[in-house]
């Protein structure tokens, strides 16, 4: 760790450093725990607990925000060369980890996706994203230009297979297309040949179909989250009323937003407890509600302005290792925005995709920090050391 701190402040690092993603992280993340107080106040059954309950959650969160800083600048302070040595315990510690998962996973909501460690609980699948990016760019950087030969473009398909299929069998089909996404984006950055990319897209969309009409390998529920996306709702069972009800609820509060919003912690349907997991994966409705129409830009630019600076590193790394891991980061938060948003305006079935940086949770807080720190490591040592 001092060996990284003295890192940070060698002026060859210290100059390189991408102030900007900090303070876009640092201010996502204070509209995160000031988003999460008002939220979750509105849970509290009795008015004069609210403000009790918004502190104790708005406080978990900013210590889980704290840790994640003190990840993210260890993280950068690392070479993200050295991941090289560590591909196969990354790879393999990662699918031990969602074995578990199996075996002690904590059943919420009808899915087991958490194991407990004390008071607190751990998400694997969270950390599998990060593990699909650093051994994944590893696998790319090694078979390079071969990766427009097919049968390597198929053994990159394989080396996210076992994880994305455990996560899908927890059920976890956000993080599972969360995964799909990232190898996606990651060989097409890779140069993967654009037939064989289509090829497998007409692939997914045949065998999607048969999924559909046969309703094998899709839970009820997910099945029932898409068909309402695009029914009446006069014509819905209550079966279907009751899968529709979130993405209801949020939509009617990123409506009641308006232009200015309704100010802080006077949210009609934020402060009436009507939004469920309204400061987890519907904190940007209770956020959309008490800042209107203004805010919600000003948060969109944010995640602009930082996925913008990814761009910039890809370009301007010199090293395909760095390029293909900031590559990686930068589909992991892109697709996560877009889907987060989209669910909450009801235009996405709700598939539990927590909005980055944003969404209450420790795991995912540190997640998206790691990420982050990667992308600053790579923008550190974009260029490459001439002798």
């Amino acid at each position: 760790m001092l060996e990284s701190l003295k890192t940070l402040i060698e002026p060859r690092h210290r100059k390189n450093i991408d102030w900007v993603v900090v303070f876009c992280v640092v201010l996502i993340m204070c509209a995160s725990v000031a988003t999460v107080y008002s939220a979750s106040a509105g849970h509290a059954r009795e008015l004069a607990q609210a403000h009790r309950v918004g502190l104790l959650q708005a406080g978990r969160q900013a210590v889980f925000d704290l840790l994640g800083l003190g990840i993210l600048a260890y993280v950068a302070t690392r070479d993200y060369v050295g991941v090289q040595r560590h591909t196969n315990l990354l790879y393999w510690g990662n699918i031990a980890f969602l074995l578990l998962v199996k075996v002690f996973g904590k059943e919420k909501k009808g899915a087991a996706r958490w194991i407990d460690i004390g008071p607190l609980q751990f998400q694997p699948s969270e950390l599998t994203k990060i593990c699909v990016i650093l051994t994944l760019a590893v696998f790319l950087v090694r078979v390079g230009p071969r990766i427009k030969e097919f049968p390597v473009f198929l053994k990159s398909l394989f080396h996210i297979l076992p994880p994305m299929l455990l996560i899908k069998m927890q059920p976890d089909l956000g993080t599972a297309l969360v995964i799909a996404a990232i190898w996606l984006g990651m060989v097409f950055l890779a140069g993967a040949d654009w037939r064989h990319l289509a090829a497998l897209g007409l692939a997914v969309v045949a065998l999607g179909t048969v999924v559909w009409k046969t309703g094998k390998g899709l839970e009820g529920y997910q099945r029932t989250r898409v068909e309402v996306l695009f029914m009446s709702r006069q014509n819905m069972t209550k079966e279907q009323r009751d899968q529709a009800y979130q993405g209801d609820q949020a939509l009617l509060a990123v409506g009641g937003g308006l232009v200015t919003g309704q100010g802080f912690r006077r949210g009609l349907q934020t402060g009436g407890g009507f939004v469920p997991d309204n400061w987890t994966d519907f904190a940007f409705a209770a956020f959309a509600e008490e800042t209107g129409l203004i805010g919600c830009l000003s948060l969109l630019f944010v995640y602009m302005v930082l996925l913008g600076r990814g761009l910039v590193c890809i370009a301007e790394s010199e090293d395909t290792l760095g390029r293909l891991i900031a590559g990686g980061v930068l589909t992991y938060i892109g697709f996560h925005v877009f889907v987060n948003i989209a669910m909450n305006c009801s235009i996405a079935p709700v598939v539990g995709v927590p909005l980055p940086l944003f969404s209450y949770g420790g795991t995912a807080a540190w997640t998206n920090c790691i990420a982050i720190g990667l992308l600053l490591s790579v923008r550190m040592r974009r260029r490459k050391l001439q002798f």
